[in-house]
């Protein structure tokens, strides 16, 4: 992809933070404006809290101006108001793990209680992944069956067959890793009919099998976002961006005609 549609931000907690959330909500509002509603791909793991948490909380207009973002028009147009996501934005899984719902692994309990409950969204606008069930493969064929179904009726599908979600939130694991994307599972890296697949990832944290959006899913999305802590973590971010890791899933992901931002916090 070209330069011109990559960025890459790094800096401490709070200021990238804030910034990585001004980008979803400006990028929110925008994508209802023009199709009237926002669709964003929520991360697992832990890494997603803190940017969860500001999006439930909000940001204000003079964040937005700072960076040159359009100042949302969602309520008062003081400086200090603070803006969050639209209540017509539908939210989604990138992965799960194979446990309950409340199980304290679950990526899902993860969403739950560090955005859903905080962000005015209705329960019934997170289409989660029940990846509980025995049969993995069929709960996989079960959540591409609920995107395929919400994108054919929004009518949001490219000529090749892959859903346009509006952002794909992304986390990145030590071994280069992003989504349930693991480089010793190329079966799933390879594939380019399913949007959803089951893996085993017996390195992943927990060790288990897992659901995940595919590559070409991720690939179509009109913006995808990393937002990554942690100073091994936030290196090898820096190294895939300048291209000079190229063997891990994470450097896979280059948006066809999308952008792609990197967002890292300094320890």
């Amino acid at each position: 992809m070209s330069s011109d549609q990559k960025f890459f931000y790094s800096g401490k907690e709070g200021e990238i933070t804030e910034r990585a959330a001004a980008v979803i909500i400006a990028e929110a509002w925008q994508a209802v404006a023009d199709h009237g509603m926002f669709s964003l791909v929520l991360a697992g793991g832990n890494s997603p809290r803190l940017l969860h948490k500001k999006l439930a909380q909000g940001v204000s207009s003079e964040i937005f101006e700072h960076y040159g973002l359009a100042v949302p028009c969602n309520n008062s147009e003081e400086k200090h108001a603070l803006h969050v996501l639209p209540p017509n934005t539908r939210l989604f899984q990138g992965d799960e793990r194979c446990v309950s719902p409340n199980h304290p692994d679950s990526n899902y309990r993860m969403i739950r209680e560090s955005l859903l409950q905080h962000s005015g969204i209705a329960d019934d606008h997170l289409f989660r992944m029940a990846a509980e069930e025995g049969d993995v493969d069929r709960s996989a064929r079960s959540y591409e069956a609920a995107i395929r179904t919400f994108f054919s009726t929004e009518g949001s599908l490219v000529p090749q067959g892959y859903p346009i979600f509006d952002l794909i939130l992304l986390g990145l694991g030590d071994d280069g890793h992003t989504a349930s994307l693991f480089t010793d599972n190329r079966e799933a890296l390879q594939e380019q009919k399913r949007w959803v697949v089951a893996v085993n990832a017996p390195h992943g944290k927990p060790p288990g099998m897992r659901l995940t959006l595919t590559l070409p899913v991720i690939n179509h999305a009109r913006n995808v976002l990393f937002f990554i802590t942690g100073r091994e973590k936030c290196e090898l971010a820096e190294k895939i961006f300048l291209e000079r890791e190229r063997g891990v899933p994470a450097s896979l992901v280059k948006p066809v005609n999308g952008r792609l931002f990197w967002f890292t916090i300094k320890p």
